[in-house]
């Protein structure tokens, strides 16, 4: 049985027997295209992946008995740790009393209790929910309302942005642009991409602070000119840190000027805080960092406690645009607030108010941060360590360009996987090692981790 608590141990080689199989198995019923990622990570010296049987706190175990400390927390998901017994308690009471209810037609309690909780911890007066059950979900939720709200029709997004893989989240999104390719009629993928500002990579080519921070300026003239088609912007959608982009931390003000940019200009900022919300980044939200309130925030992972639930909230006077119902929403969903996960959500908040665990994403985010950099500032192909609170990236540099070393996150995620450690790569080229482990995580896993990753990626 698991404690959470444990060190990595590795009974089988990984993948081990159990796993090959229970992927070929896979491979027989799962859609090629999925399938095929596997055979990429093969490509660059990687394997099957492992298959998970079972997890609690910050421990993972495989189908063949290998256990793992799971540096990921499964995509940001598990930020009070996989399994929190207050989190299954709370599963376990509301599914022998209301397992489903009827959306927007008939609300429950649990809904209602949820759409309370957000509206409190949300900064500033956000505060209409409309819930949703994946990060997607409330994606589209928000450029819905920006659009019913501004009678506007475009929404700008930024390079590397990415906010889902459903056609209206595509179309904002600036990832990667085959994405977006094969849908292009319908995701947008004709939109402008603004410059996100990663002051590593100045997609400008400047080098702050000197460049004045020119890429809220970039953005400040596009929206001021006439020239450029940009007189239709309904909104801005932006992440306050990049996380599938590779952890990317933009510089102090940037995101307060892109406040005040939408504000005089009637756009709808909405800040998507699925990845840096619930404590991620050692505030509560992103957005606390500069002390920017958005008009609509997109929230989900963590919030669930492992259950796929999301929601966007937002400022009355921008909600209230929606209008009364004529008979029927014009937005809803057969799971629009499912009791289920309305109530593991409520114990998974509660679990980081009572157990300090925003507190503990800051303290620990600091202490790995400052470990990796000196187990890790002598390699030569490792840039410096990114991020905020437990939301970390290491970045790969490949040492004949100079540019980002294109797929060494995979290969660095395989070697740590061969370690016992489990990590996710980042970075449009796969050229970060993504770290988002749960908040729950001690001390000692955590300097493990770092042992771990100095062995692996000094011989890459």
């Amino acid at each position: 049985m698991l404690t959470g608590t444990e060190l990595p141990k590795l009974v089988t080689e990984v993948p081990g027997p159990s796993s090959q199989a229970w992927v070929e198995r896979l491979s027989q019923v799962e859609c090629p295209a999925i399938t095929a990622r596997r055979k990429r990570r093969v490509a660059v010296g990687g394997t099957d992946p492992i298959v998970w049987a079972q997890a609690r706190g910050a421990n993972v175990m495989d189908a063949d008995g290998n256990r793992y400390v799971d540096m990921s927390a499964g995509f940001a998901v598990g930020a009070v740790g996989h399994a929190h017994p207050k989190v299954i308690e709370a599963a376990q009471r509301q599914v022998t009393q209301l397992i489903h209810g009827m959306g927007d037609l008939f609300p429950t309690r649990e809904k209602v209790l949820l759409g309370e909780k957000l509206a409190a911890l949300t900064p500033g007066d956000l505060q209409h929910s409309i819930f949703g059950m994946s990060g997607s979900d409330a994606v589209e939720a928000a450029l819905k309302t920006a659009m019913i709200a501004t009678g506007r029709r475009r929404v700008l997004g930024f390079s590397s942005g990415y906010h889902g893989m459903s056609l209206g989240a595509l179309g904002v999104s600036g990832y990667r642009d085959d994405f977006r390719a094969p849908f292009a009629g319908f995701a947008g993928a004709q939109e402008l991409r603004l410059p996100y500002a990663n002051c590593e990579a100045c997609p400008l080519g400047l080098t702050p602070p000197s460049c004045g921070m020119a890429c809220a300026r970039y953005v400040e003239n596009l929206l001021s000119s006439d020239v450029a088609g940009s007189e239709d912007v309904a909104a801005i959608i932006v992440e306050p840190i990049q996380g599938r982009g590779g952890d990317v931390v933009p510089p102090e003000g940037w995101y307060r000027e892109l406040r005040r940019l939408c504000t005089e200009r009637g756009i709808v900022l909405i800040a998507d805080e699925i990845y840096t919300g619930f404590g991620r980044t050692g505030r509560w939200w992103g957005s606390d960092h500069e002390g920017v309130v958005p008009d609509l925030m997109c929230v989900g992972k963590a919030m669930g406690g492992g259950f796929p639930i999301s929601a966007v909230v937002g400022r009355p006077e921008i909600m209230q645009k929606w209008g009364d119902s004529k008979g029927e929403s014009i937005h809803t969903s057969t799971f629009l607030g499912n009791p289920l996960g309305c109530a593991m959500a409520l114990a998974t908040i509660e679990v980081i108010e009572s157990e300090g665990l925003v507190e503990r994403s800051a303290t620990l985010g600091a202490r790995l941060a400052s470990n990796l950099t000196a187990a890790l500032q002598s390699v030569p192909h490792v840039g410096p360590i990114r991020g905020k609170g437990l939301m970390l990236g290491i970045p790969f540099i490949n040492q004949d360009t100079g540019k980002p070393w294109a797929g060494a996150g995979v290969t660095a995620m395989q070697r740590l996987l061969s370690l016992g450690f489990i990590a996710s790569p980042g970075g449009p080229l796969g050229d970060v090692l993504s770290l988002a482990p749960p908040f729950v995580t001690t001390d000692e896993q955590a300097d493990a981790f770092v042992d771990a990753a100095a062995q692996a990626i000094r011989l890459m």
